[in-house]
């Protein structure tokens, strides 16, 4: 007598709403609503809060739909109120954050919103990588083994939200407020700081890696990179701020190394070069754990870390720079 086989039972997917500012994301908006579409999950809704001079605004209303909801973003808005403003659209308690920038995958989603679905957390963050078409682009290589390693050494619960892959439950974007606060830049940062103010754990999920674009140019990789340390210390200055004012001493004596190498090779410029080598014997670990765990590098992208190493350093004392103007500390 033959036993019957039972199929496994697919599980159940909660609906969610997925929230995003665009802002001048034109040449990115079709794939990114291409890939919602493609997830194929029952009522799952995208609210676009869209603008920019690109015509973003024009194509997401293009492209809207009964699950595709999208609003103007007007000159000004900012990130927070146009995700403030695509929350009052929202038809369901789980909420993703994500970029226009990004791509949907579903084995990264449906691992992001397990905890929450099951009710263990109120709101979780994964990690990202490098969309496809990036293979081969020395610099977005560089940052994605760098964050491979990072989000590898990522502990069960995080401290932060990382703005382009998070999800939450309406009840704890009640609890930090709603979005309410107008801040200028750092959203993620705020939003985790008010979570943590109002005892709600995040849950870290290195199993969710969303694909998303990576500066591929020196000058967006280093206005991306300063942006972000400055607002790790506008936004907990207490504890980040002596840490960036380290950092930039630190950025300061690598970059004199170099500088003097080029112009005098003694014993005290070999000395100033020490800070500059570890920094460099960090990010070339950080590509070999990498390339150990399946990524496959250009030789160019090796060759190019050194370069890579003296941006970052530039970026920290842009940084630093930033914080010193109440313009420049609110500059997006």
């Amino acid at each position: 007598m033959q036993t019957a086989t039972i199929a496994p039972q697919t599980p159940t997917l909660p609906p969610f709403t997925a929230l995003v500012a665009a802002w001048n994301e034109g040449e990115n908006l079709e794939a990114h609503i291409r890939s919602f579409r493609a997830l194929r999950w029952p009522g799952a809704q995208l609210v676009l809060c869209a603008g920019g001079e690109d015509g973003t605004y024009q194509r997401a209303l293009a492209l809207a739909d009964e699950d595709v909801a999208v609003l103007e973003q007007k000159p000004g808005m900012g990130k927070q109120r146009a995700l403030r403003e695509a929350l009052k659209h929202a038809r369901h308690d789980l909420i993703f954050l994500t970029d226009a920038d990004c791509l949907y995958d579903r084995p990264s989603l449906e691992a992001l919103l397990k905890p929450l679905a099951e009710g263990r957390y109120q709101a979780a963050t994964g990690g990202s990588r490098p969309l496809p078409r990036q293979a081969g682009s020395a610099l977005a290589e560089y940052q994605g083994a760098r964050d491979l390693r990072y989000f590898d050494q990522m502990g069960p619960e995080a401290d932060g939200l990382l703005g382009r892959n998070a999800a939450l439950t309406r009840e704890a974007l009640r609890q930090a407020g709603d979005l309410s606060e107008d801040v200028a830049t750092g959203t993620d940062y705020h939003l985790a700081k008010k979570l943590r103010e109002a005892g709600i754990k995040i849950a870290y999920v290195k199993e969710s890696r969303v694909e998303s674009e990576y500066p591929d140019t020196p000058a967006s990789y280093l206005s991306r990179q300063r942006r972000w340390i400055k607002n790790l210390a506008v936004h907990d200055p207490r504890k980040n701020r002596p840490a960036l004012f380290k950092s930039a001493a630190l950025a300061a004596l690598s970059l004199l190394g170099p500088l003097g190498l080029m112009f005098n090779l003694n014993g005290f410029t070999a000395l100033l070069c020490a800070p500059f080598l570890l920094a460099l014997a960090s990010r070339y670990r950080d590509l070999i754990y990498a390339a150990k765990a399946g990524g496959a590098f250009d030789l160019k992208t090796y060759l190019a870390v050194p370069y890579f190493a003296l941006l970052d350093q530039i970026a920290v004392l842009g940084a630093l720079w930033d914080l010193q103007t109440p313009q420049r500390r609110t500059r997006w």
